[in-house]
C-alpha cells in the first residue's frame, strides 16, 4: 500500500497557530496531526508515502526529516502555488513521486493531514477493489454539502443543501442516500492518471471532488465506504475543533 497526505494546507480557520507554523503540525496529544496520520497509514502497511507541503513547507520538511515513521517519505513540494488536492495528485503523478514502487493493483489512500480518525484504513482498501475509488463518506454525520450516493453505494452527484443547488444539473437529491466526505479515499495509478488527463496540459489548482463529480456518470466507478459504529473523527480546522479532537485522541 502507497499513500498521500496533503499537508499543503494554510489553515486560516486555524489562527493564530497557522500564523506561525503549519495546519499539519497541530498538536495532538503527546504527538502532531501529521504525525498521528503518517502512523496510523504505516500501522495499515504503507511503506512509501508521498506528504505535499506549501505553507511553511520548511517546518513540515524539518518535522519529516527528524521524525522517522518507518516509512519512505516523498516530499512533493508546492511552495509556488498551492495545488489544492486535485492539483496535488497531478503533480504527484506527473513528478513521476511512484514511478519506481507503485504497481498497477496496488492502493493509494490518500489523507487529509486536518483529518483524525480510527477507522479501518484496509476496510477502506477493500472497498476500492474492482472500483476506481472509494470514498470515506459518512451517512450519519450533516453538513451543508453532502454527496449523493445509489443503492450500491456509489457517488452519482453532490447538493448544498443551503442552497438547493446540485450537481450534476438536474438531479433529485431525494432518490439518493446523502453522506458527508470525511477527508479519506483510495485510488489506484490509473485513476491518478485520470486526474492528471482532467488536470489538462497546464498544472493548475483544483479539488478532487470536482474530477469525482464530472465523472461519476462518465464511467468513474467511485464507491462509498462507510464502516460499522462505532468509530472516531475529528477534523482540525478551527481552534475549537482541535480542542475538541485533541479531547477524542489524547
Amino acid at each position: 500500500m502507497k499513500a498521500i497526505v496533503f499537508a499543503a494546507g494554510i489553515g486560516s480557520r486555524l489562527k493564530p497557530f497557522t500564523d506561525s507554523h503549519p495546519k499539519a503540525l497541530a498538536p495532538v496529544g503527546q504527538d502532531t496531526a501529521l504525525g498521528f496520520v503518517l502512523r496510523r497509514l504505516v500501522a495499515a502497511g504503507a511503506d512509501s508515502i508521498v506528504v505535499n507541503v506549501h505553507h511553511f513547507a520548511d517546518q513540515v520538511k524539518d518535522w519529516l526529516a527528524t521524525h522517522p515513521c518507518g516509512a519512505r517519505i516523498i516530499v512533493s513540494d508546492e511552495s509556488d502555488e498551492l495545488l489544492d488536492t486535485g492539483g496535488a495528485i497531478a503533480k504527484i503523478y506527473r513528478d513521476g513521486l511512484f514511478d519506481d514502487c507503485l504497481a498497477e493493483d496496488e492502493p493509494v489512500v490518500v489523507h487529509n493531514a486536518d483529518i483524525l480518525t480510527d477507522i479501518s484504513i484496509a476496510g477502506l482498501c477493500a472497498c476500492a477493489e474492482g472500483v476506481d475509488a472509494a470514498i470515506f463518506a459518512d451517512i450519519a454525520r450533516r453538513t451543508g454539502r453532502m454527496l449523493l450516493f445509489d443503492d450500491e453505494r456509489m457517488l452519482r452527484g453532490w447538493t448544498n443543501t443551503a442552497t438547493g443547488a446540485v450537481r450534476p444539473d438536474g438531479i433529485n437529491p431525494a432518490d439518493y442516500t446523502p453522506a458527508a466526505f470525511d477527508g479519506l479515499h483510495c485510488i489506484y495509478r490509473h485513476t491518478m492518471a485520470a486526474i492528471n488527463s482532467y488536470c489538462g496540459e497546464r498544472l493548475h489548482p483544483f479539488g478532487i471532488m470536482d474530477f469525482y463529480l464530472d465523472n461519476c456518470r462518465r464511467g468513474c466507478a467511485i464507491r462509498r465506504y462507510t464502516p460499522e459504529p462505532p468509530f472516531r473523527w475529528a477534523d482540525i480546522g478551527t481552534t475549537e475543533r482541535l480542542t475538541r479532537a485533541q479531547e477524542l485522541f489524547k
